[in-house]
């Protein structure tokens, strides 16, 4: 019986070491084939750049020609090699574009170059003292275009960094439909974030930029909710001013 058990396993340590010097020709094989193929491909010529823009919101910052031309005035791909192109410099000069806010890269085996961009996308036009901008949803400055006007809210501010304290709220009103039609403009003052309602002639006081971002949810719901009764009431010339700076409180002033 040992016997045979002893015979059996030689026979299959025998099949397979007959299957393995069988499949080993093939798999070096296979992998030769690859190599090449990967060989060739490397020595395939850029033939064509191929860009595409998403137009988020229909949006319209970055136009594919232009941005195909700037690129060709740049570098010179056609005609060089997959392999030589410079990816990395490509990728760097491509964000530098007005209104870029990340893009992908892909060879193709045909030697198309394709480039698939993702444009910025702002959520305020922040006028300071010296300049006019787009702040984006990143809190990225990006220039005005000549092509495309957003329909975004307005901030007003003595300067850049004074405007990026309003970006818990700017970001609140992207989000939520309700505060983007409620808030007309919004301003910052010595640090502090302000805005003016549509209805009724009132200022609301929110605070600092730090605070807006730890206690702007509460704020929102304490406005909404008093809002609301003074529109049942009917009276929104009742007040002239709603401080909610104060941790927990709402402040009407006359």
């Amino acid at each position: 019986m040992n016997t045979r058990t002893k015979d059996g396993n030689t026979t299959k340590k025998t099949s397979l070491m007959g299957a393995w010097w069988i499949t080993l020709p093939l798999l070096v094989g296979i992998l030769i084939v690859f190599t090449a193929a990967d060989n060739e491909a490397q020595k395939v010529p850029c033939r064509a750049i191929d860009i595409t823009v998403d137009q988020l919101d229909g949006m319209y910052f970055v136009d594919a020609p232009s941005l195909r031309n700037a690129i060709v005035q740049q570098f010179s791909l056609l005609d060089l090699p997959m392999a030589e192109l410079p990816y990395s410099e490509l990728y760097q000069a491509i964000l530098h574009h007005h209104g870029v806010a990340s893009c992908d890269i892909v060879p193709t085996l045909g030697g198309t170059l394709q480039i698939a961009v993702q444009q910025q996308r702002p959520i305020a036009r922040v006028w300071t003292l010296d300049s006019c901008l787009y702040l984006d949803d990143k809190g990225r400055w990006m220039p005005l275009s000549r092509r495309y006007t957003a329909p975004v809210p307005v901030v007003h501010a003595a300067h850049r960094e004074d405007a990026r304290c309003a970006l818990p709220l700017l970001r609140a009103m992207d989000e939520d439909p309700f505060w983007n039609q409620f808030i007309d403009q919004v301003s910052v003052e010595e640090g502090n974030v302000l805005f003016h309602p549509r209805i009724g002639d009132l200022t609301v006081e929110l605070g600092t930029g730090e605070e807006l971002k730890e206690r702007l949810p509460d704020q929102l719901r304490q406005l909404k909710t008093f809002y609301r009764a003074l529109l049942d009431s009917g009276d929104l010339r009742r007040y002239n001013t709603l401080d909610l700076r104060y941790n927990g409180q709402l402040v009407a002033r006359k």
